[in-house]
């Protein structure tokens, strides 16, 4: 197996093959709770694991470092009942591009289903706008 090293801005990273070897820091609380996720997750390997939350991040972050045109979007979002108004209100605000969206209860929970369909950019307004209400606990766009 091929197996070099490459030194890139005071970093040192093993490469092999065509895998690259990196060197994380984390607590051992963050590991340990890494690990149990892991193994109850049924992942083979940490690295499985990695790649695995790498390639989530990735996709998650997609839209937030600059998406461009129209696309096709899926966002959930949970609140506090007491904020269902001013989350309604800015669905409505954003009527033109939302195609579909469901609502339904979790415990003391409001939970939306929105599929939008339309420019990046309104995309990202409506999801800042609702990530920026109080008690709006998440909200995820996918691409």
């Amino acid at each position: 197996m091929l197996f070099r090293t490459i030194t890139c801005l005071c970093h040192q990273v093993d490469v092999v093959g065509d895998m690259v070897v990196i060197s994380v820091s984390l607590s051992s609380k963050e590991l340990k709770e890494f690990d149990e996720i892991s193994k109850e997750l049924g992942f083979s390997s940490r690295s499985d694991a990695v790649r695995s939350a790498l390639a989530k991040f990735i996709s998650s972050n997609r839209l937030v470092l600059g998406a461009e045109g129209e696309g096709h979007y899926f966002v959930s979002i949970s609140y506090q009942e007491k904020k269902k108004h001013q989350v309604t209100e800015i669905i409505h605000k954003y009527s033109d591009v939302i195609k579909s969206s469901l609502h339904t209860h979790f415990d003391d929970k409001c939970v939306e289903q929105i599929i939008i369909v339309g420019d990046y950019g309104k995309v990202k307004s409506f999801t800042e706008e609702l990530s920026s209400q109080k008690d709006v606990r998440y909200c995820i766009c996918i691409l």
